[in-house]
């Protein structure tokens, strides 16, 4: 009766005397064991198991013979089979019998194994490197992985079972979750990029996909999410596209530079043969100064503008006076400022002597007044500068922790602006950050402005509050003093001699031409004037021993002036040549000496200075020289 009862049980099973001795069993039992019922019936189990799980097994009947309490274990047998143990108390004993102990061996290795893969599953899934979000059918958060909480700050107790809404803030943010939504309710999955807000405030760029979790039928279970953070790449890809763009600028600007310091190279030359040729006493003579001097102030400014795209390395310090500098930004910024803009100067020291490129001094300088004058935009307000000394001492100065030990200048510049929010304070000098909201700022000026102070070896820090406005410290070292030339002031330089000789100048600008020829001839030269390289070549071809110099322009049509040089130098290695260009990127002094130019001169130049140039390259030129012969005027 007993082994018909066993043998209809699922399980393995078998009934034993407490000393381990089997009563019956049942055949799938048995055949653990490759033998008949009848062959175990009455042989001790543990003789039949390897003596670590026999003794297990011993100890379990044992103590469930004597506590006539059920006992339950797990145990790994034949060839690695799992089988889950349970030893049960047979009721019904009369006193005196030895107790006997029913024993259910149940195989769960497929179970284990199943138990054992969702394990690892989910620590996969826990520690993958992309945010991973599991929802009901409904669309309520019911698992995020450990990579979720540390991207956005929000743990699973305070998400579970709530609407995958609360991760998306704002308009954007609940378009992308309108197309999200959708793309699910059509059974699709969806990828793209979109933004969500973190616990703390922070916006990220994620690029994500939401697929549907399908069970049995085609049935939806749930949906799932991965997300990976893209903010950083896509804060590289706009650094990316706003260097090209800044690119694309910088070149047109040099461009721009180029025919500007063209036009202004005839009125410079025009205007200076003009007050050669005027008596001190003449009318004339306060305006074409102020012509002059307003022409040369422009090629400075060309000249500022294209120092914007110029390495430091390449940079000339020199000692220079910061207030002198902030006086000339001002006169070039004024204009352009709103009338209700208010400007106030306080300089409060005459030691304001600097060793700084004035380029970037003055780039440094605009970058602020610009910055705190869009803070001022619409309402308007007073631009404030103050000029004066600090000295930071040994220990250092706890407002200026990066300026080193010494006497510097300090330049304050102050807006009665909006203000600057204080979470935005330590990210205003990073490149390519910008407060400006309607997408006129580039993130570059005060970018510029800290690589500059910190090249000059000096400190910068900024005050503000919403509001209030904002208050700019630079603090630079102070250099010593004064070349004594440069102290007594610039000494006028000799006027060039009067010369003799004839000069081939080759620029595809008329204006420019005659310009020259004009300002030449005041001085006693003869010209000869040609618009194309090529021309100029076959002339100068024609009769090599003619001209006693040559003058051309860099960028040319057809054959440029580096060009054009190589070529009369391979006919006249000993020819003087003067090389001009409207914009110094093109060539620079170092490459004009390598081509074989003896002198190199940026548009717009002053008649004098060309005519110095010339004077030094013909001096003792008639020496061992071929005569030159006179030219004859071409058919």
């Amino acid at each position: 009766m007993a082994c018909a009862l066993l043998n209809a049980a699922s399980d393995h099973a078998l009934l034993l005397h407490a000393d381990g001795t089997v009563l019956t069993c049942n055949r799938s039992m048995a055949a653990l064991f490759h033998l008949e019922p009848e062959q175990l019936a009455g042989e001790r189990i543990y003789d039949f198991l390897p003596l670590e799980q026999a003794v297990r097994l011993a100890q379990a009947v044992e103590r469930c013979a004597a506590g006539r309490a059920p006992e339950t274990f797990e145990e790994s047998l034949f060839g690695g089979q799992e089988l889950e143990v349970r030893i049960r108390p047979v009721p019904g004993e009369t006193q005196g019998h030895t107790p006997q102990v029913a024993v259910f061996c149940r195989d769960v290795s497929a179970q284990r194994a199943a138990e054992r893969e969702r394990t690892r599953l989910a620590s996969a899934l826990e520690q993958a490197a992309d945010a991973v979000i599991l929802f009901d059918e409904q669309m309520r958060v019911e698992y995020l992985n450990q990579s979720f909480e540390a991207m956005t700050g929000y743990t699973l107790r305070e998400l579970r079972g709530r609407p995958v809404g609360v991760l998306y803030e704002g308009d954007e943010q609940r378009r992308c979750l309108g197309e999200i939504a959708e793309s699910l309710s059509r059974g699709d999955a969806w990828s793209g990029k979109g933004c969500n807000t973190c616990k703390d405030g922070r916006v990220i760029c994620c690029h994500k996909t939401v697929a549907p979790i399908r069970g049995k039928g085609g049935r939806i279970l749930g949906h799932v999410s991965v997300w990976r953070d893209v903010t950083d790449v896509e804060i590289l890809e706009r650094q990316l596209r706003q260097a090209q763009k800044m690119e694309v600028i910088g070149t047109l600007a040099s461009g721009i530079a180029h025919d500007f310091n063209n036009i202004l190279a005839p009125i410079v030359l025009l205007s200076d043969v003009g007050l050669n040729g005027l008596p001190e006493d003449d009318p004339m003579r306060p305006t074409l100064e102020r012509i002059l001097k307003a022409s040369l102030r422009a090629g400075d400014l060309v000249r500022q503008i294209l120092s914007l795209g110029r390495k430091l390395e390449s940079d000339q310090p020199r000692p220079l006076r910061l207030g002198a500098v902030l006086q000339e930004c001002l006169a070039l910024l004024r204009p352009g400022l709103p009338s209700t803009i208010g400007i106030s100067i306080q300089v409060h020291t005459n030691a304001d002597l600097i060793l700084a490129d004035p380029a970037q001094t003055g780039q440094l300088v605009m970058n602020l007044c610009t910055n705190a004058a869009w803070a001022m935009r619409g309402a308007g307000g007073v631009l404030s500068f103050s000029l004066g000394e600090r000295l930071v001492p040994p220990g250092g100065d706890p407002l200026f922790p990066e300026a080193q030990p010494g006497r510097h200048v300090l330049l304050r510049v102050q807006d009665t602006g909006q203000g600057i929010a204080a979470e935005h304070l330590e990210r205003i000098f990073d490149p390519f950050f910008s407060t400006k909201t309607d997408g006129s700022g580039t993130g570059l000026g005060l970018a510029v402005v800290r690589n500059i102070v910190t090249h000059l070896h000096g400190a910068i820090r900024v005050e503000s509050q919403p509001g209030k406005g904002a208050a700019f410290e630079v603090l630079l070292p102070q250099a010593d003093s004064l070349p004594e030339s440069a102290a007594q002031g610039p000494s006028p330089s000799p006027a060039p001699p009067l010369g003799g000789g004839r000069i081939l100048v080759v620029d595809d600008e008329p204006d420019i031409l005659d310009a020259c020829a004009l300002g030449l001839s005041s001085f006693g030269y003869q010209t000869e004037c040609r618009q194309s390289g090529e021309e100029a070549l076959e002339l100068f071809r024609r009769d090599p021993h003619g001209f006693d110099a040559v003058i051309t322009d860099t960028t040319m049509p057809g054959l440029a002036g580096p060009e054009l040089v190589r070529e009369l130098l391979k006919i006249d290695p000993h020819l003087p040549v003067i090389l001009t260009t409207g914009h110094s990127a093109l060539v620079s002094r170092e490459r004009a000496w390598r081509l074989g130019a003896q002198e190199y001169l940026i548009k717009p130049f002053r008649a004098d200075v060309l005519a110095g140039a010339l004077a030094r390259l013909l001096k003792g030129r008639g020496a061992g020289r071929p005569a030159r012969r006179p030219m004859q005027e071409d058919a």
